[in-house]
């Protein structure tokens, strides 16, 4: 006997609800934090918006972070289950504890630097709810500049993937099936289908097909495609992944993780050489893995060279004005003012190039290179190096010397020349710099009045912020503001405006990802949440995150001021080693002195630290010979005492400190820290 089409359908509706009540409730998401702080916020900002509707619960798992995100996390969103690591379990581990409470029909990995629309669940529980074949289901991403992130969708690793995803080759061709296929560029970027893989950033999973593909995910892989490993592993249970652009997702993509350093390019790679191992033949698999090394050997390559380009570009650059400036200099002045004989060949290749090294070490070390950019370090560091080739030039043979006018007029020439050639190469675009009188741009603050001077307030409090332009009123009607949101985009183009501050204050998620979309790549854009001191938001998908925030900020969190700090910590151990036989009459253990002086200079110590036991939410350092503060015999200060002082230690730092706290501390420099 032939049964009705319609028995079947009423028997699938039967099967589905006996799934349902097998769940407490709708959906469970599944956050895992590190470092992050601020951008979490948002982050479970627009995920509790979205869940307004439905009975769920929200997991934060804390990988050991040191940003003070724990006590953010309860004081700001008491309701969210937090599980507190004390060390960094990686990606997988850490939303597998989270998953194992979880008690969701649904679960919903997502990433803290994410920011969802208020309709998300809408959309893709009723699509889950109709299409019981679907395992999964993923977003259309863009990044923080408003364009569309490829990796919303991908495809399995295979040979051809695994040789052009690994050397970069994917991105010479963007738009080929072929050489982009991990992309999945086939589908359609508004295109609803089914594809092997999804992003782990934001991916929603029906509980039962995860079950039934043998749980979350494979804590063989601390970090990488351990996403791409559930999508296999759904496909095979007998469900689909479904790409689905009716709802748009920002990623901050670069923010929970760093994605152009050769060392991801090599973790990345293993965890694809771990995905083939696991789910591919042996012989297709160390076929697999031949072409994962050669991709991470040329990736390596090419990883190396931009690197050295990118970091050494502009010294290298200097370098070679300042050696055919010595050249012309010396041809000129032996030639045409003394009327002496040339300068021998030898003299010239052992001297210029350490006049050379020690201009660019000493602009390096003024920070000559650090953004914002400013022409007055170049200058200092040219002065100070043209001090130390002349005292080299004092130490050195007499057959090596020829005239000390050369030095002097090649620093003074050399700088004006170094300024003129940077501000040339900056304005045709050769240069990528900030320059210091360029700061702040020009903003806008899109919100009602009341939290527009509020944030305008604020935003007084805040480090390179932009000036502000104007209100942008988030509803229809534009008194007392510049325009309305309608004429967002005209209004930004005509008045040069170069950055959005959408306040999240009778503004949804939904309305900034669509104008940030509208507008296009060409502005910034930040978030920023009511009662929040943060304004987050990213450049693009390849960029960390931008944070303005009116918390302290720590010179000691500082590339510069971190380089300066090993800087003074080398050379002082240097001279104190060197002083030994009168450091002999002034420290107590002599032993321990020159252990710690070694310990210093290996980089495993430095001088001057934070006092231990009251260091959270400061910058990391390494572990100190002295506090920061002067030591007094029989007196221990308390930890508010301690506290406050290493919060001023992280703040107003600089290398003059550490050197006037050693000279203050001579005596206790043998203590063990």
């Amino acid at each position: 006997m032939q049964l009705p089409a319609a028995f079947f359908v009423i028997g699938r509706v039967a099967l589905y609800s006996q799934s349902v009540r097998r769940y407490n409730m709708k959906v469970s998401v599944i956050i895992v934090n590190y470092n992050v702080k601020y951008f979490l916020e948002v982050c479970l900002h627009s995920t509790l918006r979205a869940l307004e509707e439905f009975e769920s619960e929200v997991f934060v798992v804390d990988n050991a972070s040191r940003d003070g995100s724990l006590a953010y996390i309860r004081e700001k969103f008491p309701g969210v289950v937090l599980i507190a690591n004390q060390d960094n379990k990686g990606f997988g581990r850490a939303n597998n504890q989270a998953y194992a409470q979880a008690k969701g029909q649904y679960i919903l990995f997502l990433n803290p630097d994410t920011v969802l629309p208020e309709d998300f669940f809408q959309k893709t529980l009723a699509y889950m709810d109709a299409h019981p074949g679907a395992g999964g289901i993923g977003p259309r991403l863009i990044d923080g500049k408003g364009v569309f992130a490829p990796d919303a969708k991908k495809s399995f690793p295979s040979l051809s993937v695994a040789l052009f995803k690994g050397t970069g080759i994917n991105k010479i061709f963007p738009r080929s099936p072929y050489f982009n296929k991990y992309y999945a560029v086939h589908i359609g970027e508004h295109e609803t289908a089914a594809v092997d893989a999804l992003s782990g950033c934001c991916m929603l999973m029906r509980k039962e097909a995860v079950e039934k593909a043998g749980g979350a995910f494979d804590e063989d892989y601390f970090m990488y495609f351990e996403d791409g490993d559930l999508c296999y592993r759904i496909r095979k249970a007998g469900y689909e992944n479904i790409y689905f652009p009716e709802t748009t997702v920002i990623h901050y993509k670069g923010e929970s993780t760093r994605k152009t350093t050769l060392s991801y390019v090599k973790v990345f790679n293993e965890a694809f050489a771990i995905f083939a191992r696991k789910h591919y033949s042996k012989q297709y698999a160390r076929m697999f893995m031949l072409f994962i090394q050669a991709g991470v050997v040329l990736r390596g390559l090419l990883s190396a060279i931009k690197t050295v380009l990118k970091v050494f570009k502009m010294p290298l650059f200097d370098a070679l004005v300042l050696l055919i400036n010595l050249w012309l200099i010396k041809e000129f002045w032996t030639e045409q003012v003394k009327g002496i004989l040339p300068v021998p060949m030898h003299s010239v290749y052992l001297t210029f190039p350490a006049y050379t090294l020690f201009w660019i070490v000493s602009m390096y070390l003024n920070g000559a290179y650090d953004q914002p950019y400013r022409g007055v370090r170049v200058v200092r560091g040219m002065a100070i190096g043209t001090i130390v080739s002349l005292a080299y030039f004092g130490l050195i043979s007499p057959e090596l010397r020829y005239s000390r006018a050369i030095i002097v007029l090649t620093g003074v020439i050399g700088s004006v020349l170094l300024l003129a050639l940077h501000e040339a190469l900056y304005r045709i675009g050769i240069f990528r710099l900030v320059p210091y009188d360029a700061l702040p741009r020009k903003a806008v603050i899109v919100a009602n009045e009341d939290a527009y001077l509020n944030t305008a307030d604020l935003l007084k409090r805040v480090h390179y912020a932009p000036d502000i332009y104007g209100r942008i009123a988030a509803a229809a009607g534009k008194e007392k503001a510049l325009a309305d949101l309608r004429h967002l985009k005209p209004l930004l183009a005509t008045a040069g405006i170069d950055e959005v501050i959408f306040c999240i204050n009778g503004l949804g998620f939904k309305d900034v990802i669509e104008h940030m979309e509208h507008c296009g790549r060409r502005y910034e854009y930040k978030i920023h949440l009511p009662g929040s001191d943060s304004f987050v938001g990213s450049n693009s998908s390849n960029t960390s995150g931008d944070l303005y925030t009116a918390d302290r900020r720590y010179n000691l969190a500082h590339r510069s001021q971190i380089r300066n700090k090993r800087v003074a910590d080398v050379v002082l151990s240097g001279l104190l080693l060197m002083a030994l036989p009168v450091m002999l009459f002034l420290v107590s253990d002599l032993a321990k002195f020159v252990t710690n002086c070694l310990q210093v200079m290996a980089a495993r110590k430095t001088w001057v630290g934070y006092a231990p036991g009251v260091t959270q939410d400061l910058p990391p350092i390494r572990p100190s010979v002295l506090p920061p503060y002067n030591i007094v015999a029989d007196y221990e200060p308390d930890d508010t005492v301690r506290r406050q002082m290493n919060i001023a230690y992280a703040k107003n730092y600089n290398a003059a400190l550490d050197v006037s706290l050693v000279l203050r501390n001579l005596k206790f420099l043998g203590r063990k820290g």
